[in-house]
């Protein structure tokens, strides 16, 4: 059964408009500065701190992970197909 805290809560919404996606990007550079702030004070590695951030882009956008696998696949091909391991049609 849900409480009245959970049935009042309404579905989140996105505004798309020319203001809310200003105001979603300025959230987000200030969300990446916070990040990357508490990154150098916590003395986290470069390297791993911008695997940590890419993996949670990726996260966030299924279909950009998507992409970037098909062309790593596509790329594999090619690779194969030039050093003669994968026979072209």
């Amino acid at each position: 059964m849900k409480t009245k805290k959970q049935e009042a809560k309404a579905p989140a919404t996105l505004d798309l408009s020319a203001n809310g996606r200003e105001a979603m990007v300025e959230d987000a550079d200030v969300s990446i500065t916070r990040a990357a702030e508490c990154a150098v004070r916590l003395d986290f590695d470069l390297n791993m701190f911008m695997q940590a951030a890419h993996s949670a882009y990726l996260q966030a956008s299924p279909a950009t992970r998507e992409h970037l696998e098909a062309v790593q696949l596509l790329a594999h091909l090619d690779d194969l197909r030039r050093r003669g391991a994968l026979a072209t049609a």
